[in-house]
């Protein structure tokens, strides 16, 4: 491995900081108590849950 050529850091740093953002998403975060981090208000809203339509491949509801 040549760790004294700079091009090495460069392209190990690049690929360590993509390897970040593919994992990132998958590690759990912190939660702040219900608050929304993607909420300007930083409140969150509960989620409305709408009415549960059972549907075949013919369109006609099921029973």
């Amino acid at each position: 491995m040549p760790f004294g050529d700079w091009q090495f850091w460069i392209v190990s740093l690049l690929g360590l900081g993509g390897a970040w953002f593919i994992i990132k998403p998958f590690l759990p975060g912190k939660s702040k108590s219900g608050s929304c981090p993607s909420c300007a208000s930083g409140t969150a809203s509960k989620k409305k849950k709408g009415q549960r339509v059972g549907l075949t491949i013919e369109r006609k509801h099921m029973q």
